[in-house]
């Protein structure tokens, strides 16, 4: 688990303790050496799994040799610094060349905590990105795109990649395992209710926020280990390395769009945002595949997400879609939170562009879609196969066979493993230049 970490003086508790406490309150992991003892290889192994060092600035950490000591190997590993003063400590030489270039904030300065808590928070959701697949139009392949394109994301770049079902018709999850295993699932609340209600899995006598439509439950309650909450899909059948896990979607969260209750889905919203900020730190990617309504899952998704990602066909029909969905960031989402948008065309000629798409690319259609639709519009695209269409999992198959990019036989799949290569590449430079 990534985690943020913070090295002080011995002296600095009450700062710490402080500091500490903000952070929880944010959901962002935190480590530090918790006691006088030096310990270097602990230190160095909580420095090596940081996404940043936050330095606490006094005047007794200046002179610390432990604090030198992790700014030190913080250095050699790249971390970002974040130091944060807290006294009116003078700067000696080695404070001088590696931290002071780098502060810009002190509890002295109006709101410096709260300044400096953003100011990792951003760090921190640099380390993860998260992808919202959405249109407002259905039937584009916003599932597809989901399973496929970040499937060769995880094949060319690695890591640790999350796929989040948001949609309560939950095709992703079938695409992956039968529907026997993701009712299975939602039955016992290993699902993606549980990242919005407390549910059985936070609390063994809880009631499942799936069972009573009626009800809102505003509890608060503790992220659980990903052990108990998502599906392996690459636990089976000598699969590729790395991690691509899924939360399982389900019907009961359907719920949401009927309730009337706004103070009880604005904290429920809360919830959400803060369950997926948790789980960045598990992961290096996190990906919601949704429905193509306008709902409160439509804005729990666009708040949480860095970036969305919009499939769309050559056609009118999806342009609509694709411009209802700018229309509900622009009007809806407060520009703080409004994630950047990148549009695909899915399901293209492989022979030749056709005079909608080339039209597009060219800012023919920008008035209508009333944004600069061809700025939008990823460079690479998706071609039309038989090899992506949709493909019920067959018993006894490894859940990961249902990725193109590691399954299949037939005329044309170099080229469609190549293409969607390319899509998550540009998906993923974009996402590097963004954060």
């Amino acid at each position: 688990m990534s985690h943020v970490y913070i090295t002080h003086s011995t002296l600095d508790l009450d700062d710490l303790l402080k500091l500490h406490e903000a952070m929880r309150a944010e959901s962002i992991p935190v480590k530090f050496a918790p006691d006088d003892d030096n310990d270097r290889d602990r230190n160095n192994r909580d420095i090596d799994d940081a996404f940043a060092m936050i330095v606490l600035v006094s005047a007794t950490s200046v002179r610390s040799k432990t604090v030198r000591q992790d700014i030190e190997r913080a250095k050699a590993r790249g971390l970002p610094l974040i130091p944060y003063q807290i006294d009116k400590a003078r700067m000696n030489g080695f404070f001088k060349q590696e931290v002071q270039p780098h502060l810009r904030l002190s509890s002295t300065t109006p709101d410096g905590l709260n300044q400096l808590v953003q100011q990792t928070l951003d760090a921190y959701k640099k380390k993860c990105p998260v992808i919202a697949v959405m249109n407002l139009k259905g039937g584009v392949g916003k599932t597809t795109v989901s399973a496929q394109v970040f499937g060769a994301w995880h094949a060319m770049a690695g890591g640790r990649i999350l796929l989040i079902d948001l949609d309560p018709q939950y095709n992703l999850t079938q695409t992956f395992y039968e529907m026997d295993v993701a009712d299975e699932s939602a039955a016992a609340d290993k699902s993606v209710i549980s990242l919005f209600e407390r549910s059985r899995l936070h609390t063994r006598n809880a009631e499942s926020p799936a069972e009573h439509w009626l009800n809102l439950s505003t509890e608060p309650f503790a992220p659980v280990a990903r052990d108990y909450l998502v599906h392996d899909i690459m636990a089976e059948g000598n699969s590729p390395p790395g991690r691509f896990d899924i939360i399982s979607g389900q019907f009961e969260i359907s719920k949401y769009a009927f309730a009337t209750d706004n103070d009880a889905l604005e904290q429920i919203k809360r919830h959400f945002l803060r369950q997926v900020d948790f789980y960045r730190s598990e992961y290096d990617l996190i990906v919601f595949d949704t429905n193509p309504n306008a709902t409160f899952l439509t804005r729990c998704a666009l708040e949480a997400a860095d970036r969305v990602l919009a499939p769309m066909h050559t056609d009118i029909y999806s342009l609509r879609g694709v411009k209802l969905l700018d229309q509900v960031l622009r009007t809806q989402i407060p520009v703080g939170k409004r994630p950047a948008l990148s549009v695909l065309f899915n399901a293209v000629s492989r022979s030749e562009q056709s005079t909608f798409e080339a039209d597009a690319r060219n800012g023919t259609f920008d008035d209508v879609a009333r944004f600069p639709l061809s700025d939008a519009l990823l460079k690479s695209a998706l071609p039309r196969s038989k090899h992506l269409a949709v493909k019920p999992p067959q018993e006894g198959q490894p859940a990961w066979k249902q990725l193109v990019i590691h399954s299949g036989r037939g005329g044309g799949l170099k080229q469609i493993r190549e293409s969607l290569k390319t899509i998550a590449l540009e998906l993923k430079e974009l996402c590097d230049e963004t954060h």
